[in-house]
């Protein structure tokens, strides 16, 4: 037994001492109200467990949020959890991160209702603004009302646009270059509104930009990029006045945080490993890896966030897809302090990323020999500051 996992088995003998430590033993700590720690040992396997569990309501009435925490672009996008979840009470990794144009992005992330990257093919969790967790796929529609009163649609978010496409820029935007090619480039200065997603957003078009230019967006500044067959783009000109507007379809409510990852897992109650659908491989659901996941319950009252340790023989060896599923539907409950089992699941990135954050400590056993990886973001429990 190396010496990372060593000092792991000791830590929770020690803390299971109090309670009378064993074999498969549960321990539970609480680390706020409404939110508890457990830590699981099962035999079969063996696995190695950690969960925590958010009473939604109870925790609420504290002041205490689910929200996401993501790297600056002066870290390049990633960052270790135990970084991302330093001034929380507790949380685990995020998304899957993948490198394009040479830059680190993931699936669908929203931060106090501010949409920092679009959705992608893969499911995702987003929470409205009174903490309920919605998971699904979800599209972004973006577009824009120009002074005329016409409305042009809004193609891609944070990209260059296509020949005949119009994309938004935010502050949020990185590429390769640090710089925007496209035909046409209108810079604008926010007047009224902050989130195209839970509001429609005034602007002002400051200035007319051509074939390429440095990315620099300011707080509360956007920019509209047009391809060169964008006809519409000669519709728009300096001092207009322009209504830009979004959505998340099938969202309905108000969006105040979200999170991608993939594949969905759970669905109304049933064990649904969606990994074809959304595009990942038959590999990567069926081997026993390291996991992180979130769940909730049917009514929507109850959060789980779980991490299983793996690729540490003897130790803990991994779980499927399947048996994350079936663990987080059917097992749950005999542990769970609201003795609920999930009814909605998703996967999030796993392997080495999987990672557990509790009251600034990583509770649970990364994979690599060096530790935390690097990651996309985080889902975090957030107290009152």
């Amino acid at each position: 037994m190396n010496e990372r996992i060593k000092r792991s088995c000791i830590g929770a003998y020690i803390l299971a001492a109090c309670i009378g430590c064993g074999a498969g033993d549960h321990v539970v700590r609480k680390v706020a109200p409404g939110v508890s720690y457990h830590r699981i040992h099962v035999l079969d396997g063996p696995w190695w467990i950690h969960v925590i569990e958010v009473d939604l309501q109870s925790a609420g009435n504290e002041g205490i949020e689910l929200r996401t925490s993501s790297a600056s672009s002066e870290r390049g996008g990633v960052e270790r959890t135990s970084a991302l979840a330093k001034n929380a009470l507790a949380g685990v990794n995020g998304d899957f991160f993948f490198t394009k144009e040479k830059s680190h992005t993931a699936g669908l992330l929203v931060r106090d209702g501010i949409l920092i990257q679009p959705p992608q093919r893969r499911s995702a969790l987003i929470f409205s603004r009174s903490g309920r967790p919605i998971i699904g796929a979800f599209k972004a529609k973006f577009g824009v009302v120009l002074a005329d009163g016409s409305a042009l649609p809004i193609s891609g978010f944070n990209r260059a646009p296509d020949e005949n496409e119009f994309t938004l820029y935010n502050v949020h935007a990185r590429t390769q270059y640090d710089s925007i090619r496209a035909a046409l480039g209108f810079q604008l200065q926010s007047i009224a509104g902050q989130s195209i997603l839970n509001d429609t957003v005034s602007a002002r078009v400051l200035q007319l930009r051509r074939q390429a230019w440095p990315l620099v967006i300011e707080t509360g500044q956007w920019l509209i990029a047009a391809g060169s067959r964008a006809v519409k783009a000669h519709f728009i000109s300096p001092g207009d006045t322009l209504q830009l507007f979004g959505r998340l379809p099938p969202a309905q409510r108000p969006i105040f945080e979200a999170l991608g990852g993939g594949p969905r897992i759970l669905r109304d109650g049933s064990i649904s490993i969606e990994y074809e659908r959304e595009r990942l491989s038959r590999a990567f659901a069926e081997d026993r890896h390291p996991r992180t996941a979130v769940g909730y319950t049917q009514n929507q009252s109850v959060l789980f966030l779980v991490v299983v340790d793996g690729r540490q023989p003897g130790y803990s060896v991994g779980m499927t897809l399947e048996e994350l599923a079936h663990f987080m539907r059917t097992q749950l409950g005999n542990f769970s302090l609201s003795k609920e089992n999930a009814y909605q699941g998703l996967n999030l990135d796993g392997g080495g990323s999987s990672t557990m954050v509790v009251e600034g400590e990583v509770v649970n056993s990364p994979s690599d020999q060096t530790g935390e990886r690097p990651v996309a973001n985080a889902l975090v429990i957030a107290g009152v500051q």
